[in-house]
Order: structure tokens, then C-alpha cells, then sequence
């Protein structure tokens, strides 16, 4: 879709009652206080949609994707069996199933529905301004978060680094900026590949949006964002070389691996520097795998540990490196799984160490997800995920929508984030399932014109 044509098309009155909804939810999802808020507007959502759904008749959107839903409730089924049979807390078990998963589930519910019936008419012109209303919200927030720092640094008379008073904490504020780029790096790959433009984003704003995320990335400072940051260019690099890697003569391919590496290293050496964090990590590895003899990652009270330089090992590194071990050997003790929970890693560890007092949660949604509903509930998830990561391939690869590209991004974004950080849980994996579904549906249109040329559009 062209900028111009965005201009000619306009949501109607139904439609806005889903769309609007649906931009506040993401916005006040990273929000501290608002949890009352959020599942007001997703019982809204849910009526309004269902109602709508019910009208269209569009129900018969999910026999295409059934795979994807039988996989997912058949995830759903097993993390009920596991807790009534092999769960240590049967209880509490099923009231996170309730309260995390389900609820989760509903949220992903909501992002295909409003996607379905936002797209059943002149889906090259709606699917595009769905997209464009997620990519302005989250705009939005990370764009609130630049300004206030600008004007603190401004005020302070120093850059506020590492801090943010806009979302909850900095890891907020880290996976919004993901998500942005997500979407902002598709819409660049299309332009760059295909000669299509998806967002009605002109050059000059798509720039500006870049910068707002490259800012708030570096002043936020999450080296899990960080990471996230040049996992993305590297995806793009990766992605660029396979759709024109047939046109593009060797010396054109090793100048963009060139320049992608002086970026990616440029970026990562700013990053390292400004975050002692990483200086240490090798060091901290060592004594963080010798869980054995180390006390401080199982008892809270204890002192940790000093490094061979006399240092005392940075918190953050020991701890996760010592717990992410202890989940794996747990996982190898109980492979069908302790329960579902945000604590399983805690009630794994208390198994094997009765005076544990530390985290009941290993900071790893992936092996805290694996720990509680076991191996059987992993290769289920993994499945699920393989789905929509090849939904958004090949709607890319075969047809050049940049929202199967984005659909990609958010799920291998999600994936490789979650092995680091406990992002399986909360309004993080509710966020996750929501843009997630949606995406998947934009992403399933695969319209192309009889000329070859994307239904969406030349760059305006």
C-alpha cells in the first residue's frame, strides 16, 4: 500500500471499536498499576470481537490455521494432565494455568480475531493500517521514554543511564524497543528487497522511528536488549543474502557482511563499555557453575562470592549462570515436569535443597517453562513456534509481505529472549501472544498482484 492510497481508506466505526481497544491494551501493558485496566480492555475486546465474529461468519478463519490452535490446545490439555498428575502443588498449579496461560491464550485469541475482522475488507489497504496503529503505539511509549530522558539529562545535567520512569522497569522498555524494530527492520527489508512498502511510512519518519529505538536501547542499557538489538541486524543481514543471493555478485555480498560487521561491533563495543557487566562475565562463569561449593545463588543471606581480581562477582551474572545449570539438572531429575508456575524453578530447587531462599524463578522463561510442564510441554511449544516462524517465512520469502518477515522477528525475537530472561510469564508473554496471532494473520493474506508485485504497494 502506497502512502497515498493509506490516505483514501479509513477505519469504520466497527472496525475503530476493535482497533482502539486494541492500541490501548499495548500501550498500558508495560504500565505499573494497571492490571484491573488490562483486563477490562481485554474483556471488551473479547466481547466486541466474539460479537463481531459471530456476525461475519469469519470463524471459518480458523480452520486454516488449525495446526496452529489444535497444537496450542493440545499444550493447553497437557499442562492440566501434568499438574493433576505429576505436579508437586497441584493447587497452585492450576490456578497460574488460569491466570497465566489462559489468560495468555486469550490475548492471542484477541490479536487474530481484530486481525481476521480488520482484514476481511481490502485487506492490502486494513491489514497495513492494523499494522501501522500497533507500530504508532509502541512508538509512542518508547517515544515518551527518549523525551523524558532527554529532558532529565537536560535538567540533571547527566544522561539518567540504565533508568526509565515511563514503563515498569528497564526491561519494559527494552522489549517494546524490540518489538519496534521488529517491525520497523521488516518494513526496510521490503523496501530494500522487493521495492514494496507495507507501513505508510515515509523514509524520512521510518529514519526517525530508528533512531528513537537505537537511543533508548543504548540508554537503557539491558544487555539482553542489547543482544536482542544485533540479533535483529544480524537476521536482516542473514535474510538479505538469501532472497538476493542468486543477483548479488561476491564483492557486493561481502561488502554488506562488511559493513553489517562494523555496525554490529561498532554498536556492541559502545555497549560493552558503558556496561561493566560484561567485563567480568568470564570470570563469573567459573565460579557461578561451581554450584557445589558456592552458597550465595541458593541462600539470599549469604555473601557472594569475590572474583580471582579480589572483586566481588556482579549479581546479575552469578545468579543466572548458577541458576540456568541448577534448572537444567533439575529438568534431567523430573523431565515430565514439577508444575506450571512462575515458581517452579523454586519448587524444583527445594526438592533437592530443602533450605533453599533464593529466586523461585531462574530468570530463563524457557527452562522455567520446561521445568514446570516438563520436555513433552517444550517439544509442544517448540512446534507451536515453528509454526508461526514458518507462517512468517514463507509469507516473506514466496510473496514479499513484510508482516510475515515481522511475524518472524517477534517469534524468533521471543524465543532467543526468553532463554535469557523470564519473559514467559505476565503481560510479556500476554504481549507476546497478541501481536504474535495478529501478525500471523496479516502475515497469511499472501496477496500479490498477476505482475508479481505485492498487493501492498510500491514505496511512496
Amino acid at each position: 500500500m502506497t502512502i497515498s492510497q493509506s490516505r483514501t481508506y479509513s477505519f469504520s466505526l466497527s472496525e475503530w471499536l476493535l482497533v482502539g481497544p486494541a492500541c490501548v491494551l499495548l500501550f498500558v501493558w508495560s504500565l505499573p498499576g494497571t492490571i484491573a485496566l488490562r483486563l477490562a480492555l481485554t474483556l471488551v475486546l473479547l466481547i466486541i470481537a466474539l460479537g463481531q465474529c459471530r456476525k461475519s461468519g469469519i470463524f471459518k478463519g480458523f480452520l486454516a490455521d488449525r495446526v496452529l490452535w489444535l497444537t496450542f490446545l493440545a499444550l493447553s490439555a497437557w499442562i492440566v494432565i501434568q499438574a493433576v498428575l505429576f505436579g508437586i502443588h497441584t493447587d497452585a498449579a492450576l490456578k497460574e494455568f488460569w491466570g497465566q496461560w489462559v489468560r495468555s491464550g486469550i490475548t492471542g485469541l484477541i490479536g487474530f480475531m481484530v486481525a481476521a475482522l480488520i482484514t476481511r475488507r481490502q485487506p492490502e489497504r486494513s491489514g497495513p493500517l492494523l499494522a501501522m496503529a500497533m507500530t504508532l503505539t509502541l512508538a509512542f511509549q518508547i517515544g515518551l521514554h527518549d523525551v523524558d530522558t532527554l529532558w532529565r539529562w537536560w535538567h540533571e545535567g547527566k544522561l539518567p543511564f540504565q533508568e526509565t520512569r515511563i514503563v515498569e522497569n528497564r526491561t519494559g522498555i527494552s522489549l517494546l524497543t524490540n518489538l519496534l524494530m521488529a517491525i520497523l527492520c521488516s518494513e526496510v527489508m521490503a523496501r530494500m528487497l522487493y521495492k514494496r512498502a507495507y507501513l505508510p511510512l515515509s523514509q524520512a519518519w521510518l529514519g526517525l522511528l530508528f533512531a528513537m529505538c537505537i537511543f533508548a536501547t543504548y540508554v537503557v542499557g539491558t544487555r539482553f536488549g542489547t543482544m536482542g538489538f544485533i540479533a535483529l541486524i544480524i537476521s536482516c543481514v542473514l535474510v538479505s543474502l538469501i532472497a538476493k543471493r542468486r543477483s548479488l555478485k561476491t564483492t557486493k555480498l561481502l561488502a554488506i557482511g562488511i559493513i553489517a560487521l562494523a555496525c554490529i561491533g561498532t554498536f556492541g563495543w559502545i555497549s560493552v563499555k558503558s556496561d561493566q557487566r560484561w567485563l567480568t562475565l568470564i570470570d563469573t562463569i567459573h565460579l557461578a557453575l561451581d554450584t557445589e561449593h558456592q552458597r550465595a545463588w541458593r541462600d539470599s543471606s549469604q555473601p557472594l562470592p569475590q572474583l580471582p581480581s579480589g572483586v566481588i562477582v556482579e549479581h546479575s551474572n552469578y545468579m543466572r549462570i548458577a541458576w540456568a545449570k541448577e534448572a537444567g539438572l533439575a529438568i534431567i531429575d523430573h523431565p515430565l515436569g514439577v508444575g506450571y508456575g512462575r515458581n517452579a524453578f523454586g519448587d524444583a530447587m527445594q526438592l533437592v535443597y530443602p533450605d533453599y531462599a533464593s529466586s523461585k524463578n531462574c530468570h530463563s522463561g524457557i527452562l522455567n517453562f520446561t521445568l514446570g510442564v516438563g520436555i513433552p510441554a517444550l517439544l509442544m511449544w517448540l512446534v507451536f513456534a515453528g509454526i508461526l516462524a514458518l507462517h512468517g517465512w514463507i509469507s516473506f520469502s514466496h510473496y514479499g509481505n513484510p508482516a510475515g518477515l515481522t511475524l518472524l522477528f517477534v517469534v524468533s525475537g521471543f524465543f532467543i529472549r526468553s532463554v535469557v530472561d523470564g519473559n514467559f510469564q505476565d503481560h510479556m508473554f500476554e504481549q507476546f501472544m497478541f501481536l504474535a496471532l495478529m501478525f500471523n494473520v496479516l502475515a497469511r493474506q499472501n496477496q500479490r498482484s498477476p505482475s508479481g508485485e505485492s498487493e501492498t504497494g510500491r514505496d511512496g
